[in-house]
């Protein structure tokens, strides 16, 4: 069994979220034609996600999680990877810490943090994305929800899935950008400056 498998095998058992096999595969792809030289990662949970990416390219990376015990496992599945030295975490909560990447830019940006934030976290990322780049939202049809195509199943939901309603309207409706949602995974959100 290959260290990715069984990393993700440990975050479902620990009911860890982390991305689904096809979005792997996507990112991966993606990785591989764009060959991004930065990436930027909101919602590094264990560091499943960005060690994919990071087999897939050459790029350094700097990673956003919140949660202590989710920064301690990254790093040491990025250290037994041998990819620890490609990536800076930066610690706490995204909506803090994001201002603090002010002027810099990145060639890929994937997010996958709290899907509630997922508006204001938006307004922080985007000047943060090169002209050439992309930039890929994960979770953004939470279980069909967000289509209709499932019913919303508690009430607590409601508020996510109408934040992230508006976040693809927001993405579909700037002229600046070309918006793709692929019903991969749990639904991605991929955008990309018109050129």
């Amino acid at each position: 069994m290959d260290y990715l498998d069984e990393m993700e095998a440990f975050a479902r058992e620990n009911k860890i979220p982390v991305i689904l096999r096809d979005t792997r595969a996507f990112l991966e792809n993606l990785c591989k034609d764009l060959r991004p030289k930065r990436i930027l990662e909101v919602g590094t949970a264990i560091g499943y996600s960005i060690s994919c990416m990071l087999r897939a390219c050459e790029a350094q990376a700097t990673c956003m999680e919140a949660s202590l015990p989710n920064i301690k496992l990254a790093r040491q599945n990025l250290e037994a990877l041998g990819l620890a030295s490609r990536v800076n975490i930066v610690v706490g909560d995204c909506l803090k810490t994001l201002p603090s990447l002010n002027g810099e830019k990145f060639d890929l940006i994937f997010l996958d943090g709290p899907k509630g934030k997922y508006l204001e976290i938006l307004e922080l990322l985007l000047p943060l994305l090169d002209k050439k780049g992309v930039l890929v939202a994960d979770n953004v049809l939470f279980r069909g929800m967000v289509e209709g195509e499932t019913e919303i199943s508690e009430p607590r939901f409601v508020p996510t899935v109408e934040v992230l309603r508006k976040f693809i309207d927001t993405l579909e409706h700037d002229a600046r950008f070309d918006t793709t949602l692929h019903h991969i995974g749990d639904g991605l959100c991929e955008v990309r400056y018109k050129n």
